[in-house]
């Protein structure tokens, strides 16, 4: 049976994180803001790196579940399925706000570990299964090798979600690893590739002729429309 107590601590010290970043998640805000004690907090987390650590994994694993269950919906053409899981996993990260970003932790207890590798799996497992699939679609340039693309993608999402002092740009976490996103799939994508994702969410706004060759812009330039540099 669930420990609904701890639930409520651990809903709390999201709500905290999204808002008002890791630095302002104490025992005491997240006690406060769960309406319990600052000792009920502590029979559950040792200290607030354990709830810090807690709160983005029962976040990530929302994420992860929901992404996850639109990618076993085999009823979905593959193109639809990539627009509807990058629809569904950006609109997560932006509800996220501020989570990302975390005091890093060097040493983890045993179930924590065991609960950030399993999140790692199921990233890897999700990201090789898309790109697998848009290289079986013809999607994906010949000379770029699926494992490769995969682990690239992983190491931008991994990456981006560590890194500080984000929040002091003109862009938030979730733009930067769009764009980040952005900037890879246009990289490797096939002529047959861009055409098929021409409308997806992550590609609409780019303008074709002054991020590919030409050849490939050809694929997604309306038909009269103007050609950069001309």
């Amino acid at each position: 049976m669930a420990d609904i107590t701890r639930d409520r601590i651990i809903s709390a010290a999201q709500g905290i994180l999204k808002t008002r970043g890791a630095e302002a998640l104490t025992m005491e805000t997240a006690a406060e803001l769960a309406g319990v004690s600052r000792k009920t907090v502590y029979n559950y987390f040792q200290n607030r790196f354990e709830l810090i650590d807690a709160a983005v994994a029962r976040w990530m694993r929302h994420v992860l579940d929901g992404v996850e269950g639109i990618a076993a919906d085999n009823s979905l053409p593959f193109i639809d399925k990539l627009n509807a899981i990058v629809d569904r996993g950006f609109r997560d990260l932006r509800e996220g706000g501020r989570i990302f970003g975390r005091p890093h932790r060097e040493l983890l207890d045993p179930n924590e570990l065991d609960l950030r590798n399993s999140l790692q799996n199921s990233l890897e497992n999700l990201i090789k299964s898309i790109v697998n699939s848009a290289a079986g679609e013809g999607y994906i340039r010949e000379e770029f090798s699926p494992h490769q693309i995969t682990w690239i993608i992983i190491n931008i999402i991994t990456g981006i979600t560590v890194l500080e002092q984000v929040e002091n740009q003109s862009f938030s976490k979730a733009e930067l690893l769009q764009d980040s996103l952005k900037a890879v799939v246009l990289g490797v994508l096939s002529p047959a590739g861009l055409a098929a994702m021409r409308d997806s969410p992550l590609l609409m706004g780019q303008p074709a002729a002054k991020t590919m060759p030409e050849d490939e812009a050809k694929v997604l330039r309306p038909q009269g429309a103007p050609h950069y540099g001309s």
